[in-house]
Formats: structure tokens, sequence, C-alpha cells
């Protein structure tokens, strides 16, 4: 097989399969009241938390001086931001009318997933072109990347998925905005394994812009929310159970 379309197919697998299984996963969850909503929210805002700060960002350091890392993290941000100030609000009333404020709360979890979705996708980028720089130069070390990719998108795919699942969204389109998060890595891969070498100061530039739209997105959407579900102690545990879960997930790859 060409070593191009080897490669591209890998990514596709890779991302596909792995933000794919994350979000089947929570349609076994149930939700049955805020405080559940509220808890899953929050360790789906931990878990985006701790790949950010203990994974994105540390991996663009390494890569490249620091103050490129910082200023394309800061652009990530900044364009999630206007993203965010472009797409509509949906502010809850103060009618007591129970149905419309529910109706609006739903929205605004959909907003947040996509955001999400689309901060996922923009790190799947470089990913992918690491992944197919890595098949084609160093096999060994593209094949273990693929394993450790694999697995890092799973908790990405759950928390996508956790905002739309609890604004209602159905569960193939809940599964379609995932698998659709996840091909900008069959993209990268097919550049990579097409220049071989990588640039670090791109690969670095391109990581942290992506944990730069997270992270915004986590502390400005997921958190937030979590809390207005449901303000108690049992959220916040969950915010640093996600925190905890994340690291140790990439400790351990």
């Amino acid at each position: 097989m060409n070593t191009i379309l080897y490669a591209t197919l890998v990514g596709a697998l890779v991302g596909a399969l792995g933000t794919g299984i994350g979000a089947v996963a929570t349609f076994f969850i149930k939700v049955k009241s805020n405080r559940i909503s509220a808890v899953l929210m929050g360790l789906s805002g931990g878990i985006m938390l701790a790949i950010v700060l203990f994974d994105m960002l540390p991996e663009s350091l390494e890569a490249a001086p620091w103050w490129i890392t910082l200023v394309f993290f800061l652009l990530g941000a900044l364009a999630m931001l206007v993203i965010n100030k472009l797409l509509p609000h949906y502010d809850v009333p103060s009618e007591h009318d129970d149905s419309i404020i529910e109706g609006l709360k739903e929205k605004r979890l959909v907003r947040s997933g996509l955001l999400l979705a689309l901060g996922i996708g923009v790190h799947n980028l470089p990913e992918g072109l690491a992944l197919g720089s890595g098949l084609t130069v160093a096999t060994g070390f593209g094949a273990v990347l693929a394993v450790l990719l694999f697995v890092h998108n799973i908790p990405e795919g759950m928390g996508l998925a956790i905002p739309l699942k609890l604004g209602k969204v159905p569960y193939g389109k809940i599964f379609l905005i995932a698998i659709l998060a996840a091909l900008p890595m069959a993209v990268g891969a097919l550049v990579g394994a097409a220049i071989g070498d990588l640039s670090p100061v791109f690969f670095a530039g391109s990581v942290s812009f992506g944990g730069g739209a997270m992270l915004y997105l986590t502390l400005r959407e997921l958190i937030p929310e979590a809390i207005s579900m449901h303000k108690s102690a049992a959220t916040w545990i969950s915010i640093a159970a996600g925190v905890l879960f994340g690291f140790v997930l990439v400790v351990l790859l």
C-alpha cells in the first residue's frame, strides 16, 4: 500500500475510533437530575483542563521556544473568543416559565458542545501531522504514537459528547459531530506523510493554538455551565476528579 495512503487511513482510524468510542460511551450514562448533569459536565471540563495543561502545553514547550507557545496559545483563545461572540447566545430569562428556561439551557449546552468539537478539531490537525510524519520516517515511533493518540482521543470524545447529550441532541448527530471533529487528524496525517520532516515550530504553534482554544472553551463554557446547573460540593469534586483522571491518563501514556 502507498505510504501516504497508509498514513492517512491510520490517521482516520485513530481519530474516528478514539473520539467515536468516547462519544458512544456517553450514550450509556443515565441523566435523571441537574446534579448528575452538573457532575458529568464537571468531569468533562476537568478532563479537558488536564489534557491542555498536562499534555498539550508541555508538548508544545518541548518542541519550540516558550514565547511561540505563549503567542499561539493566546491566539487560540482569542479565536474562540471571537467565534463565541459571533454565535448566538441563549440567556435564561427572568420569567418563571420552566419550559422556556429548560429549552434555553439546552441550547446553551449544545452551543458549548459544538464549540468544544471545533477546538478538538483544531488540535487534531497537528497531532495528525506528527502521526503521518512518524509513520513514514520512523515506523516504530509512528505505531506507538498511533496507540497513544487513540487512547488520548477517548476522553476528548466524551468531553464533546456530554454537553450535546445534556442538550438532548440525537445520538446519531452526536456521533457524527464526534467523527467530524476527528477528521482533521486524517488530513494532518496525509500532509505529515507527504512532507516527511515536520517543522518543530509549526508543530508547537499548532498544538498550542488548539490548547488555547480548548482552555478558553473549558473555562468559559463547560465548567461555568456545570456550576450553574448545580452549585454543590459534588460539582467541584467532579471537576477535581476529571483533572485527576486526565492527569493520570497523560502520565500513563
